[in-house]
């Protein structure tokens, strides 16, 4: 790309947003630059190629911005809008302390989502599987199967002109039975939608606290590093809730007021004892930094495994059920249709 044809950064963040799969990609380029000694000028100077695609063309976006006075963070973390805070924090650690673990934190962080999301929609393709099966024997088999024995006549039923009314609207219209199906699976298909994002937000605090605790224990561990826990814990807070970082924002300020204890630094009241003492110990000095950076990434395994059950168990039992009720329904009413004239037949035998 020439430079007469370069578009202003305004445009370029929206046209230059790269997929989860090239971020990753392109972080991990930057995290082997940094080990191996090379400048990220020099470096993505390297992957400026047009038969790189379009992750070539943002690298030579990211270029374009720190030739005009962006730092190489802000420069990087406006590939990606949902990683902004991450990247941004990431990079800038990095160039302070020479350490990629939170390049390669990203890199996870990244590709842990990316595979939640697929599979949480994955999860989706069974109900609604069943739930098509379940729609056509109920509005395109079930109303044929009625509509012969209404004919047939074998026994006269009090409700039979109603159900035969009924079965023969569906049986003698394809495009009415269709339009029935669609509506019904549309109904399940956002029903789920629902579920699915009111389990994603259930499980949000639980991550929130394993990304928090994650990113605390990496800033702390970072070796030859003076430590400004101040700053380490208000990083911490912005990428776990790059939206509302406020109440944990707040502790840093306490810390940088000399406040030690857990009232005075005003934790938030929703945060979990283990991590309100974690973070005590680390602010007071009362624990070696490495002993607190391994408490908080047990912590935050355990937060995980926490919102991972919280946000599968909806998406793995409730549909499912649901699709299994509606299936199992259609059998009864099978049964019920084929057996029923015998029972009258039955029941009309003179004793």
């Amino acid at each position: 790309m020439t430079s007469g044809s370069a578009p202003t950064p305004a445009s370029s963040a929206n046209s230059f947003q790269l997929n989860d799969e090239s971020l990753a990609m392109l972080l991990e380029e930057v995290s082997a630059m940094a080990a191996s000694g090379r400048s990220l000028v020099s470096g993505l100077a390297g992957l400026n190629d047009v038969a790189l695609g379009r992750l070539g063309r943002a690298v030579h976006f990211v270029q374009t911005r720190m030739e005009q006075g962006q730092s190489p963070s802000v420069a990087m973390a406006s590939l990606s809008s949902p990683y902004q805070t991450p990247i941004r924090i990431a990079m800038q650690i990095m160039a302070e302390t020479g350490s990629t673990e939170p390049i390669h934190e990203t890199v996870r962080l990244i590709r842990q989502r990316e595979d939640q999301r697929r599979q949480v929609w994955l999860s989706a393709i069974n109900p609604l599987l069943n739930m098509l099966v379940a729609a056509v024997v109920a509005f395109f088999v079930l109303p044929w199967i009625l509509v012969a024995i209404s004919e047939s006549e074998p026994i006269p039923s009090p409700f039979a002109p109603s159900v035969t009314e009924i079965c023969q609207a569906f049986a003698q219209n394809f495009t009415f039975a269709a339009v029935v199906v669609i509506c019904i699976l549309a109904c399940f298909a956002i029903w789920i939608h629902w579920g699915i994002r009111r389990s994603i937000g259930r499980a949000q605090p639980s991550r929130h606290l394993a990304t928090f605790c994650r990113w605390l224990a990496i800033q702390i561990e970072i070796p030859a590093a003076n430590i400004d826990t101040a700053r380490a814990i208000e990083s911490a807070a912005e990428v776990a809730v790059s939206n509302s970082p406020g109440a944990w924002k707040n502790v840093a300020t306490q810390v940088r007021a000399g406040a030690t204890s857990e009232h005075s630094l005003e934790i938030p009241p929703e945060a979990p004892a283990p991590i309100k003492e974690c973070v005590v110990d680390l602010v007071a000095g009362k624990r070696d930094p490495e002993s607190i950076a391994h408490d908080l990434r047990k912590l935050s395994e355990l937060h995980e495994q926490n919102a991972n059950q919280q946000q599968s168990w909806w998406l793995q039992n409730v549909p499912h059920w649901i699709a299994w009720i509606l299936m199992i329904a259609v059998i009864i009413v099978l049964l019920q249709t084929a057996i029923s004239p015998l029972l009258h037949a039955i029941g009309e035998v003179p004793r």
